[in-house]
């Protein structure tokens, strides 16, 4: 359960527990090695040799590691003390509760029993053990349930549940109590497991506890009843001769170690862990048989195995060996001594066992473990138990050391560390100063996180920036983990860096008002300005222009150059250049240069004019000089009252292309135009130009006219010449354009197509169209264009008549497209049906019928050139006279007489009915289709008839009063 020691010396003093002066904050770098190690109830912990605290192993309800949540902590993690004490052991017992002593001389205790605080029963973090009176501890144990500590004055201090404090009290202890030693012997010794039991000062060992069920006290007898009580300690019976000088205790056996170095075990003999070459129990000590009789420098117990040290160095277990235990690399157990697998040379100087698992520390001081469950016990990140002995991990403060500084410049460099972070996440940062003890100092951050687990070194580059040039500086990276922070090694560096350096200063491009300036500029590897000066005076001291010139960086040299504007022609100019960084200015050699320039020349390339403008291109030359050019407009050559352009600039060279215009211009007027260039040095005007503004009558070109049935679409188009033109189109049937109807087209300024849609137009009659435009300038009429007006597709009788008075018609017919023939007939059925080709009128004969008035049908059929046939038909009234003498009411048509009227003329046709006893009561007359019927009171003697607008023919008849009615008969109209 814990490491007996033969020999221990402290100095400790204070009060009321005494302390020690405390270890520096910063730990020591490299992986931790550990002066003591102890194994508990399926967890260790250990104390590396700068006194830090490490536990790993189960950590059920976070009674081993506060801050984990984890169920089991495979890697050594970090215990932590109240004000930054350090541990100088650490033991463990069983209930899950550590004790451990401190440098301060404090005694800490945690878990969930015995902990040795009265207020605070159980803790998850270290709590100080409340002790009755000053004291200095020197040794600390935690056991089956129970804690004890032994001070400096020999005495044995213990508490936990009831009877196992040993001072005879039956109630149980929070705090301590003193353990009744018989006749004031001083403890020199003592553990703690199922039993507690202490070495005194006159090699005589005391148990005492709640049980002696396997004979565990060594009183030379086992109790009837598995948990016989001791209150107080029973002296174990010594044999004859020996005296031993230290104790351990497992939970039923317990061995001890005499002054001679020789081993006795006593209690339950459990697969042969006395180590006696037998399996026998004993209550009372029985002596080990060592091979070849070799001494032993300490003995550990635990729960069902036994460990041994040699004073040669040999290590060997015995007991049961299920969980690996005996470290043979098998689960083998047994009385015999073996011996754990190890690598050759290796020894230890310190062992100690308890449940299922055994640890050691080696003379190199590395920590080793084997055995267990699933407790995570072996200390190498892995929960599964190792068979044979394993390293723990390598875990502590980070390792880390720095290299030479690379990529040094004059403000900037690379530190470059190699940082381990021996298994626990890791931050770095670098530390840098002129001075070489830090006294003022900058800190770098290291962007680089190593990760928990890392244990290998990992190269960590961090750019230093901001840096001074040409210093020297000192550095150092610190590493920092939970176990604390490690300064690296320290390096120096000296960063570079000089004055810019100027050169290759020279002037090229040089106009009458400009020059290039290039300048040769090396940095010095420090940020650099620089600066262009130049004047017409060569010192520098009066008018004098800068331009700042990019700023450049670096350690190669750059070109920087500059455009220079706004000069004076044929003038001279100095010119220089000076380059400024952190350490310092350089001018580069003074240059001078003299600027050139002409008269500039124009010429008028092209002139072109508008209603109330007139744009010219010009050409320049500029004299390499800068300046401008415009024009000017006036009716008088001699350019009085002209009007100017607007202002085109030019620099030396170029643009050689201007486009200018004068705006505001009378149309129709004449105007005399000339360029002028002006630059520094004078100006240069072209000579005159004469130009006429635009603006005329418009003009229309031939009339494009699609006819429809009952419209037609009209277009022309109409050149406006920039005036406002209004447009109409006259729609007549005269073909002297009398008479005509007007339709409006088009009012504006713009030229172009224009077209328009004529509607209310009569079948199969002729029109006649022109265009009339007219502006301010005039008017323009069209030529006189004509179309006749589509009839549907179909046939007519007598141009549509209603009635014939003879069987003789003629037939009007509109073909359709591909039509290859017309076949027609008098009969819907086509009985004797003629075919003829396709023509627009026909002489037809109607079918004779006994009676003298009655309609008649022609039936009409369109044969396609593809075979379709398509059927039409129209029908008329036929009236026949059975008396060829004309009656006496028959109508008389005479000329149309035109009628003046104020407003507009009237068109109307006179007929006149002969007989004076014609009975006419109505007038009817027909266009195409239409019939129209007006009365009148007149029996006879002359009618007129009037035209409707745009209509020159039309057909009359008379009815008289008896019903009869006159044949139609066309009438005209004309001047």
């Amino acid at each position: 359960m814990r490491i007996p020691r033969l020999i221990l010396t402290l100095l400790l003093v204070g009060t009321p527990v005494a302390a020690v002066v405390a270890t520096s904050s910063v730990a020591l770098a490299d992986p931790f090695t550990y002066s003591s190690i102890d194994v508990g109830n399926q967890a260790v912990c250990a104390v590396t040799t700068d006194g830090t605290g490490l536990c790993w192993g189960s950590n059920r309800d976070q009674y081993l590691i506060s801050t984990s949540h984890d169920d089991v902590v495979p890697t050594p993690t970090k215990i932590s003390l109240p004000n930054n004490d350090r541990f100088v052991s650490l033991d463990g017992g069983a209930n899950r509760t550590w004790c451990g002593l401190a440098t301060s001389g404090n005694v800490y205790c945690w878990g969930d029993h015995h902990i040795g605080s009265y207020f605070t029963p159980t803790s998850r973090t270290p709590v100080a053990v409340e002790f009755p009176h000053a004291m200095t501890i020197t040794e600390v144990h935690s056991g089956y349930s129970n804690g004890c500590a032994l001070n400096t004055d020999g005495e044995l201090w213990c508490w936990g549940d009831i009877l196992e404090s040993g001072s005879g009290e039956t109630e149980p202890m929070r705090t301590p109590v003193k353990v009744a030693i018989p006749r004031g012997e001083r403890v020199i010794d003592f553990d703690n497991g199922g039993a507690s039991c202490a070495v005194t000062d006159l090699g005589n060992i005391y148990c005492w506890g709640h049980s002696n069920g396997a004979g565990q006290l060594g009183i030379g007898y086992v109790n009837n009843f598995a948990y016989a009580v001791s209150v107080t300690p029973l002296k174990v019976l010594t044999p004859i001769g020996v005296a031993f000088a230290s104790v351990t205790t497992g939970l039923e056996h317990s061995c001890a170690l005499s002054t001679t170095g020789n081993g006795y075990c006593w209690g339950d003999n459990y697969e042969g862990l006395f180590g006696n070459n037998s399996i026998v129990d004993s209550p009372t000590p029985t002596a080990m048989i060592v091979p070849d009789n070799e001494k032993l420098a300490l003995i550990t117990t635990g729960w069902y195995h036994t460990c041994v040290l040699t004073i040669s160095g040999k290590t060997w277990c015995m007991g049961r060996g299920d969980f690996g235990e005996l470290g043979t690399g098998t689960s083998l157990g047994g009385k015999t001594y073996r011996t754990p697998l190890v690598p050759t040379g290796t020894q230890f100087s310190t062992i100690s066992a308890a449940l299922g698992t055994t640890c050691g520390i080696s003379l190199d001081n590395k920590a080793w473990c084997w055995g267990g469950l699933n407790w995570g016990t072996s200390g190498n990140g892995s929960i599964v138990a190792s068979l044979s002995p394993s390293v723990i991990a390598a875990v502590g403060t980070p390792t880390v050391s720095l290299s030479a500084a690379t990529n040094i410049d004059a403000e900037a460099a690379t530190i470059r560390g190699t940082v381990n972070a021996n298994g626990n996440a890791t931050r770095m940062s670098v530390e840098f100063s002129v001075s070489p003890t830090f006294t003022t100092s900058r800190n770098t951050s290291v962007f680089t996180v190593l990760r928990d687990g890392n244990y290998t070194p990992v190269a960590i580059p961090t750019d230093l920036s901001g840096l001074e040039p040409r210093t020297t500086y000192y550095a150092r990276m610190i590493a920092t983990n939970t176990f604390g922070s490690t300064v690296s090694n320290v390096i120096s560096l000296t960063t570079l860096g000089t004055e810019p350096e100027v050169s290759d200063l020279n002037i090229s491009d040089i106009t009458g008002n400009e020059a290039s300036v290039s300048a040769s500029v090396n940095p010095g590897r420090l940020s650099t300005s620089s600066i262009l000066e130049y004047s017409q005076d060569k010192t520098f001291v009066s008018d004098v222009t800068s331009v700042s010139l990019v700023s450049i960086r670096g350690s190669e040299t750059q070109t920087l150059t500059a455009s220079l504007s706004g000069l004076h022609a044929r003038t001279t100019y100095y010119v220089r250049v000076t380059s400024t960084n952190q350490l310092g200015s350089t001018h580069s050699r003074v240059a001078s240069f003299i600027t050139i320039g002409a008269l500039p020349q124009a010429t008028l390339t092209s002139v072109a004019s508008s209603l109330s403008s007139i744009t010219a291109t010009v050409s320049v030359d500029t004299g390499l000089l800068s300046g401008f050019v415009h024009l000017e407009a006036s009716q008088d050559p001699n350019f009085k009252d002209s009007i100017s352009s607007n202002v085109s600039n030019f620099v030396s060279g170029g643009p050689t292309q201007h486009s200018l215009a004068i705006t505001g211009l009378s149309n129709r007027t004449n105007y005399f135009i000339r360029a002028i260039a002006t630059n520094e040095l004078g100006s240069f005007t072209t000579e005159p130009q004469s130009v006429r503004t635009a603006g005329g009558i418009p003009s229309v070109s031939t009339i494009h006219i699609v006819p429809q049935i009952e419209s037609a679409t009209l277009g022309t188009t109409i050149e406006t010449t920039g005036l406002e033109t209004f447009v109409v189109a006259k729609v007549s049937t005269n073909v002297d354009m009398s008479e005509p109807t007007e339709h409006f087209m088009y009012s504006g300024t713009a030229s172009g197509h224009q077209s328009l849609t004529v509607k209310d137009l009569q079948p199969r009659v002729l029109y006649f169209v022109q265009i009339v435009a007219t502006n301010a300038a005039g008017t323009t009429n069209s030529e006189v264009a004509s179309f006749t007006a589509l009839s549907p597709v179909g046939v007519v009788i007598n141009g549509d008549d209603e009635s014939t008075t003879s069987l003789s018609v003629t037939l009007n017919i509109t073909v359709p497209h591909n039509t290859a023939a017309v076949r027609i007939s008098n009969y819907a059925d086509y009985r004797n049906a003629r075919v003829v080709k396709p023509t627009e009128s026909l002489s037809w004969q109607l079918l004779t019928i006994a009676k003298s008035q009655t309609e008649r049908t022609v039936w009409l059929q369109f044969i396609s050139t593809s075979g379709v046939v398509t059927t039409y038909f129209d029908t008329i009234a036929v009236s026949l006279e059975t008396n060829q003498t004309p009656p006496p009411d028959t109508t008389v048509v005479e000329s149309p007489v035109v009628i003046a009227s104020q407003r507009s003329p009237i068109r109307t046709a006179t007929v006149i009915a002969r007989g004076t006893r014609a009975n006419i009561v109505r007038i009817q007359t027909k266009i195409g289709k239409k019939i129209s019927s007006r009365t009148t009171a007149k029996k006879s003697g002359t009618f007129t008839v009037a035209f409707p607008k745009g209509i020159t023919r039309m057909q009359v008849r008379f009815v008289n009063k008896s019903g009869a009615v006159s044949q139609w008969t066309t009438v005209s109209s004309h001047k």
